[in-house]
């Protein structure tokens, strides 16, 4: 594609999106026209909470209007519309049946979301490949949850317009029965009723609840649980995948790669509501929890590992800097 096309493409693909989310998006890089994806999301700010962070109005074209939907943009692909974004549902807002044009990750955090026969409640997640109907849609109260598309996406309804509104409705269409992907989707995972699992790289006193893997690619979703005052020792790693994680509940403390100076990694907290999204090959941590933590977390391809030692331990860390990152969060 010209250098021309790229632009033109980027104009009409931002216009779209600002059309149908009501965001305002990062201006492109001017110095090249080589998309990276989303930008490095990972400061002080942002791993201390996410919560005041700017609230814009959330609109899905067939899905969601602007009057019952706000949301926060944690991240961002401002070439696709690929992000994540912490979105707040009002009590009362529903939607008919439909399809999504593409691949879209949902995690209740609180309240209640009714997916067609399903009831995501906190803690609940859904994967729902582009294609697949789904809803009639409703939130019972006023919901907050992680909205995680592959691009942005279109909400398509006409093929079900004529159609009764009622859950079993979308889950014995055609469309869904025969879907080539319909054994993908994932309509309801409560993380409540799930069992731990052992982790592949960090010490004991880790575990996890695997939501999502695609094992052809190896990108996954899933929650992370630590125990208080778990320690993960004297090394820092880097991943051969981008990487992002929310805090559900506890702290995360260690060498946090900032997005201003990644390869200078610096002493802070990550605490209940914190948010990061990080690149490939950028190295992080070592970390510790005082409190216990739970996390979710996203891969875009298999988490393989490298290691590179760490001295002086965590343990070891200055005190002052320790004991002000904690007080700062009590």
């Amino acid at each position: 594609m010209s250098q021309i096309n790229m632009v033109q493409a980027y104009e009409d693909n931002k216009s779209s999106y600002l059309q149908h989310q009501n965001v305002n998006l990062p201006e492109k890089d001017t110095s090249n026209q080589t998309w990276i994806g989303r930008k490095h999301v990972e400061t002080e700010a942002s791993l201390n909470s996410v919560i005041n962070f700017p609230q814009v109005l959330f609109e899905v074209k067939n899905f969601v209007t602007a009057e019952y939907g706000t949301t926060q943009i944690l991240s961002i692909n401002d070439s696709t519309g690929e992000s994540t974004q912490r979105v707040i549902l009002k009590q009362g807002w529903n939607a008919p049946i439909g399809h999504f044009t593409t691949d879209v990750e949902l995690f209740v955090l609180t309240g209640t979301l009714c997916q067609g026969g399903f009831k995501l409640r906190n803690l609940s997640y859904s994967y729902i490949p582009a294609g697949i109907p789904t809803g009639p849609w409703k939130t019972e109260e006023d919901t907050i949850l992680l909205w995680m598309p592959d691009a942005t996406p279109t909400y398509i309804t006409e093929d079900y317009a004529s159609l009764e509104q009622i859950p079993a409705t979308s889950l014995y269409h055609g469309n869904m029965q025969t879907h080539p992907r319909m054994a993908e989707y994932v309509p309801l995972q409560e993380l409540h009723a799930m069992k731990w699992e052992s982790t592949t790289f960090l010490p004991p006193g880790s575990a996890r609840k695997s939501l999502y893997t695609n094992k052809k690619t190896g990108r996954a979703t899933w929650v992370l649980g630590l125990v208080p005052m778990w320690i993960e020792g004297n090394f820092y790693a880097g991943h051969p995948t981008t990487e992002e994680a929310y805090v559900i509940s506890g702290d995360v403390l260690g060498h946090w790669s900032m997005s201003d100076d990644p390869f200078n990694r610096r002493y802070a907290a990550m605490c209940k509501d914190g948010y990061y999204w990080r690149p490939a090959h950028v190295p992080h941590g070592p970390f510790w929890t005082e409190s216990g933590a739970l996390l979710l977390f996203r891969t875009s391809d298999r988490l393989d590992c490298y290691w590179i030692l760490h001295n002086p331990d965590i343990t070891q860390q200055d005190d002052a800097r320790l004991q002000s990152a904690l007080n700062q969060h009590k």
